[in-house]
């Protein structure tokens, strides 16, 4: 398995192609179209690749960026690559990379197997079978990267709350959970069954009933179905005088918002609200809470773009917090 930190790895990828034709999608319409792109020519291997916020570029054939073995390909993806029918193809040298940012997104009509991409000339880095792919992701080095987005845990009145997702995947068998008390001396919490290999966001939950208040360290470890192991940064929990909470999950979200309250105290008249950035409520509910966890499951069919979301009633505040929508 392959561990990329998007923020580190960006900058390296953006020198790849320093000299190379700028090559901006102007238009959404198929990539083999010279007035698709700013550049005014079909991109090739040596062009810089960005398809911007906003526009839709289509493969409907067989496109071999490869021809005359450019030394490095970037295309940066913060719109959306379509490939259409059974023939779409993208063939990239082994030192290319592909870049989804936060928004982004490759997509395809097809389900059946074939290959879409190839980076150099080992397996296809992805298939119509793997599901669509969305951003934070950096595809590269002939490997469909694995990129572990976040790692967090929260306190609730029976335990923690430990929440992780990825990116993507590729043989992942299990995760482990750890705890310890001194950051040392670890001791099991669950085994959790990976995705295998998937180019879709993954996201995983488990509770640690067994959390007795105190400051606790939480740590994952990835294990392939070869057996090698990636052991990820440990997180730190502290759960004394814990107040009323809210957690939101997904986050980013893009049909869908999970709440999480826990409380200590029943209350009347809740609603959850959200606004956007200058200040208008785009949706309103009216929840009933009771003391303890409460969950609820919000639909979030609303444009993308940053919000605020709040809880209001008539004995329990709570801050407002971010939420960031995508499609």
């Amino acid at each position: 398995m392959r561990f990329f930190t998007f923020c580190l790895f960006l900058p390296l990828f953006l020198a790849f192609n320093s000299n190379a034709a700028n090559c901006t999608a102007v238009a959404s319409t198929n990539f083999t179209l010279a007035s698709t792109w700013s550049c005014g020519h079909v991109p090739n291997g040596f062009d810089n690749i960005v398809i911007p916020s906003g526009y839709t570029v289509t493969i409907t054939t067989a496109i071999d960026l490869t021809v005359g073995n450019p030394s490095n390909t970037l295309i940066t993806i913060n719109g959306t690559l379509f490939f259409s029918g059974n023939s779409s193809r993208l063939a990239l040298v082994s030192s290319a990379a592909i870049i989804i940012n936060a928004g982004g997104k490759i997509t395809t009509d097809q389900n059946n197997n074939s290959n879409k991409i190839t980076i150099g000339s080992g397996p296809a880095e992805w298939d119509s079978n793997m599901g669509n792919l969305s951003g934070p992701l950096i595809m590269a080095n002939g490997v469909l990267p694995i990129e572990l987005i976040e790692f967090t845990g929260t306190c609730l009145s029976n335990g923690v709350e430990l929440n992780w997702s990825t990116a993507s995947e590729e043989n992942n068998d299990y995760f482990l959970v750890e705890k310890s008390f001194n950051g040392t001396d670890w001791e099991l919490v669950a085994k959790i069954t990976g995705s295998g290999t998937s180019g879709v966001v993954n996201k995983y939950v488990h509770i640690d009933y067994t959390n007795n208040n105190e400051l606790t360290y939480y740590r994952l470890t990835q294990v392939d179905k070869n057996s090698s192991k990636e052991v990820f940064k440990a997180i730190d929990v502290n759960c004394k005088n814990v107040k009323d909470q809210m957690v939101l999950y997904p986050n980013p979200s893009s049909t869908e918002l999970n709440i999480l309250l826990d409380v200590t105290t029943s209350s009347n008249n809740n609603y959850i609200k959200v606004l956007n950035n200058v200040g208008q409520i785009v949706l309103e509910t009216k929840v009933d809470v009771t003391k303890g966890v409460n969950t609820f499951v919000l639909p979030v069919d609303i444009m993308p773009g940053t919000y605020n979301i709040m809880f209001s009633s008539d004995n329990i505040v709570l801050p407002s917090q971010k939420l960031m929508i995508i499609k």
